[in-house]
């Protein structure tokens, strides 16, 4: 018996620049049954760490031996309460073993064995970081839920649905808009029900190809397809009898629509070029931004699926419909985003919070917390100025009124840069926005190949980078 065989599974973030080390590490914690996601920057781990609950980081040697210490002081605003553990390479610098001790890691001296890996995360120690919490995961217990935040009436009546939701085992259907929270909520229902001490797994149905989600959900047997090498357990037989969030469900293919239809009505499957019916021990949580009425009249979507994950529909409120919570949220983000880039700022001014108030947040909370952390970035002596706003003239009066009819002296092509230009422009920058600077799911969501969409984006002279927020680099 090895020494992690009753050692509870783990959600992890390996961080290196080295690929072909964290392809090593990642080998390694799978096979003792860990859920496992890479970074390749200090950046990129910044902002899995804010956007998904992780039990533990493993920060690599190649990027501690190219950035030392900094690399520890960018992390630690968003890595409170994860166990931190370090590998060190031979004869690293005394003032990096004494800042990553200083910053709660756990040193490993580079290279390690699984069984060194394996012992370091089961030490109750090892979770000694600041912030840490008790009878965390270190301890065997389940994860911290996420604070939902607002104390508007559609808030508090959202928590209450999600804490009487969560203490069954009912399959959830959750819908809002992009960027209100869905995954935040699919969290909070798991770390609040029973199966909190089981894993949480979040697979993004937009993000792959069919025959690529069939395989990440359902696995593969050995030989089942080209590149198919050893057999492969899929998402639903990994969640093992915790909670599998299916976000964008509204995105999945007709195929696999009837596949997941058996899922839910037999609770079994067969992996991809298998057989052998095997049991789903998960509770579903979905998710979709999808108007399923219009999905439904399409045929884009299975009736019957819908109606078996509709057991309970829960819809997230908007920010736009709850204005009196953004004050709130800005004074959270402001703090959050003045230790991680170390740029001290004071209580937002009240024509701070008046823009910010004023705009109508198509992109929902991900979009004014990428605002506010713009005003962090940009402040000068601690002083916020007005914040700048994601989407140029989205708060701007249009060239002409809706309802109003240009002059009729204009010819078409003067109407259309006059009249459809800017509007044109704005719709360009808003799929930016909702989609976080992906040009392909931009151009997806606007029915267009991504060709014609980056024409457009060249016609307007917009560069979808400066939609990457989070890819800034730290100040």
């Amino acid at each position: 018996k090895s020494c992690y065989d009753d050692f509870m599974p783990q959600n992890i973030l390996i961080l290196d620049t080295s690929r072909q080390e964290v392809e090593s590490l990642r080998e390694i914690m799978e096979k003792q049954g860990h859920d496992v996601m890479a970074a390749y920057g200090a950046n990129e781990a910044a902002r899995r760490l804010r956007d998904k609950t992780f039990h533990a980081l493993i920060v690599g040697p190649r990027i501690v031996a190219e950035m030392g210490q900094k690399v520890f002081a960018q992390l630690q605003p968003e890595a409170s309460g994860v166990m931190r553990l370090v590998l060190l390479g031979a004869g690293p610098r005394e003032d990096v073993s004494a800042a990553a001790e200083r910053f709660g890691y756990h040193i490993l001296r580079h290279p390690v064995s699984p069984a060194d890996i394996a012992e370091a995360l089961m030490r109750r120690d090892a979770i000694s970081a600041p912030g840490a919490v008790p009878g965390g995961v270190g301890s065997g217990g389940p994860l911290a839920p996420p604070e939902i935040l607002g104390e508007s009436p559609g808030m508090r009546r959202l928590r209450e649905t999600l804490l009487a939701v969560a203490r069954t085992d009912a399959t959830v259907l959750l819908r809002g808009e992009t960027g209100s929270g869905k995954e935040l909520a699919a969290r909070f229902i798991h770390c609040h029900s029973s199966r909190s001490r089981e894993r949480l797994v979040a697979v993004n149905c937009a993000a792959l190809s069919e025959s690529l989600l069939e395989s990440e959900l359902f696995g593969h047997e050995k030989g089942a397809f080209t590149g198919a090498h050893r057999q492969k357990p899929g998402k639903f037989e990994y969640a093992g009898k915790g909670t599998l969030f299916l976000d964008e469900i509204g995105e999945m293919a007709p195929h696999l629509q009837a596949k997941m239809l058996r899922v839910v009505d037999d609770r079994k499957f067969e992996r991809v070029g298998g057989n052998q019916p095997l049991a789903v021990e998960c509770r579903i949580v979905a998710a979709s931004n999808v108007d399923f009425s219009k999905a439904l009249s399409a045929g884009r979507f299975r009736e019957d699926l819908y109606h078996r994950l509709n057991v309970v529909s829960i819809q997230l409120p908007s920010l736009r419909e709850r204005p009196e919570d953004i004050p709130l949220l800005v004074r959270r983000f402001l703090r959050r985003f003045a230790d991680k880039h170390a740029k001290p700022v004071g209580d937002p001014p009240p024509h701070f919070l008046e823009r910010l108030a004023s705009h109508s947040w198509p992109g929902n909370v991900r979009e004014l917390e990428n605002a506010v952390e713009r005003s962090v970035i940009l402040a000068q002596d601690g002083r916020l100025q007005d914040p700048p706003l994601p989407v140029a003239g989205a708060q701007g009066s249009a060239p002409d009124l809706p309802g109003r009819f240009p002059a009729e002296d204009l010819t078409l092509r003067e109407m259309r840069k006059r009249v459809l230009a800017p509007r044109e422009k704005n719709y360009f920058e808003r799929l930016l926005l909702a989609h976080k600077g992906h040009v392909s799911r931009a151009a997806r969501a606007a029915g267009v190949d991504r060709k014609t969409f980056y024409r457009g984006l060249r016609e307007y002279g917009i560069v979808p980078a400066l939609f990457k927020i989070r890819r800034l680099p730290f100040k």
